[in-house]
């Protein structure tokens, strides 16, 4: 009867037969696969992304998908934007910049042009552009600097 146990404790301390080897290099880790663009709305008074189909674009491409506003599913999730409607943003990899001396047209007249965003709005183009950025760069987002005016450098979790 304690032949068993024995054989038992034998079978398991024995190898399989595969020798030990050194470390074998294979490139790269895994970053994941990132599928279109991430824009960041506000729900409940905080940023969240939301994925797009298009892309990825480039940060200017991203940002003008951002100044279109939620969708109407995002809609019914409460996602909603604080850059303000009469706002011209140019946006890069780097930063952006809002364009003062344009504004739209509303009921006849034009509305004065946007100087300063809030700091939800800030958040939004920032971490819509370094999102951009990231996923051509294939680095993490919180990796990723934009340049905001008048303020330096900020990161998206800054605004997190």
């Amino acid at each position: 009867m304690r032949i068993w146990p024995l054989t038992l404790l034998l079978a398991a301390c024995t190898a399989c037969g595969v020798g030990p080897t050194g470390v074998i290099g294979a490139g790269e880790p895994a970053r994941g696969f990132i599928q279109g663009t991430r824009l960041y709305f506000v729900q409940h008074d905080r940023l969240v992304s939301v994925s797009r189909p298009e892309g990825p674009l480039e940060a200017a491409e991203a940002v003008e998908l951002l100044a279109g506003g939620p969708t109407s599913k995002e809609l019914e999730r409460s996602f909603e934007t604080r850059l303000p409607e009469n706002s011209a943003v140019r946006a890069d990899d780097d930063g952006f910049a809002l364009d003062k001396g344009v504004s739209t047209p509303v009921g006849g007249r034009r509305p004065p042009p946007v100087s300063r965003l809030s700091r939800m709005a800030t958040g939004q183009l920032v971490c819509t552009i370094a999102a951009a950025t990231a996923a051509k760069r294939g680095v993490d987002v919180d990796d990723v600097r934009v340049t905001v005016p008048d303020k330096g450098q900020a990161r998206c979790a800054d605004f997190k």
